[in-house]
């Protein structure tokens, strides 16, 4: 029986947050002596620390010390959304902590070809770096929110594997089909196949995430060996009436089964969590009426032209090239829109809302 650890800690401070990954290390039975480990944080752009935007560079320093100690060879990178993972890592604070103790930057720049027969349509991915390099991935997701899926914790996590902008094509192929690109992200998630997962959720985002929402201090954090048991569990932290995309989709396929929660100074809730308003709760209706409801009342994005500063970075990453820029700002066209909302998780002013 797969065992999720979920304890109280609202301190980026470096004792409690080992004292945590010791003890949660020991319950999941966890062991990485002399390992080649990739640390794959969320990485979504080069934002500082207070914004909750990445996984924050006291967490990643504190694990990368424990691995250290038992003499791994550490590496660490993603697939930010438009920058380098150099620039990102810089911007984000974490390339200070890579310097400090010796981290090798795994750049996310291949293009590697990875065939699975899983539960999406799908059956070949290009990945930007091979997990199957290392010895043990260690997915470190931050708890945020997120505008398509509802929020972004393990197995969305895994889809910094997926190189470059070929994010915005699986965005496109799975169109406004939520379910469709949950089976995309269980398969990447299934390829990638992390040895653990460690949720930072000390100061996590909820409201219009994963860039623009508000920072919080949620004082979570939580450790499994299955990405799928731990997302779920963190659902039901945070109190939702239903499962999200994932989940739905998981439980569906007989692949959340049996688990166990262990649980360090903390009762089993986050209150006053807000979800995004684009998430709503028509996952279980027919095909048709999902579209009717949908073109009636999901929110669309809209930009802030007082905000803008023209950078086109939310027309580079448009998988369905809705928008175009027009007076030196972006137009949108709305019925090209998927509501995958890229534009406005990617938009480095934070310039587009819902």
């Amino acid at each position: 029986m797969e065992r999720v650890v979920i304890g109280k800690c609202d301190t980026y401070e470096a004792g409690k947050l080992k004292e945590f990954l010791h003890k949660g290390f020991e319950e999941i039975n966890f062991n990485v002596d002399h390992s080649r480990i990739l640390l794959k944080p969320n990485l979504l752009s080069g934002k500082p620390p207070e914004k909750a935007v990445n996984t924050h560079p006291e967490f990643i320093k504190a694990l990368a010390e424990i691995l250290l100690d038992y003499s791994c060879d550490v590496y660490i990178g993603d697939s930010p959304g438009y920058e380098s993972t150099e620039k990102a890592l810089k911007n984000s604070g974490i390339m200070d902590i890579v310097e400090g103790t010796g981290l090798k930057v795994s750049h996310f720049d291949k293009k590697i070809i990875k065939k699975w027969h899983g539960i999406s349509p799908y059956k070949e991915f290009v990945f930007g770096e091979d997990p199957d390099y290392y010895d043990v991935v260690i997915n470190l997701p931050k708890l945020k929110t997120h505008g398509m899926m509802g929020l972004t914790l393990g197995v969305k996590n895994t889809f910094g594997f997926i190189h470059s902008f070929d994010k915005a094509k699986w965005h496109l192929r799975a169109g406004r089909d939520r379910m469709l690109f949950a089976s995309i992200l269980i398969d990447i998630h299934s390829i990638v196949k992390p040895e653990v997962t460690i949720l930072d959720g000390i100061i996590g985002m909820d409201g219009d995430g994963p860039s623009s929402g508000r920072a919080i201090n949620f004082g979570v954090v939580a450790i499994s060996r299955d990405a799928l048991i731990l997302d779920y569990c963190v659902e039901g932290l945070i109190g939702l009436p239903s499962p999200l995309p994932v989940s739905l989709k998981a439980k569906s396929k007989g692949l959340i089964k049996g688990y166990e929660i262990v649980a360090y100074g903390m009762p089993i809730v986050i209150s006053g969590f807000q979800m995004p308003k684009t998430v709503d709760a028509d996952w279980n209706l027919p095909v048709f009426a999902k579209n009717i409801l949908r073109n009636m009342f999901v929110k669309k994005p809209k930009l802030d032209k007082g905000m803008c500063k023209g950078c086109g970075i939310c027309i580079d990453v448009c998988p369905a090239d809705a928008l175009t820029f027009s007076e030196e700002v972006p137009l949108f066209d709305y019925k090209k829109c998927i509501r995958c909302y890229c534009c406005q998780e990617m938009c480095p002013e934070g310039a587009i809302r819902v």
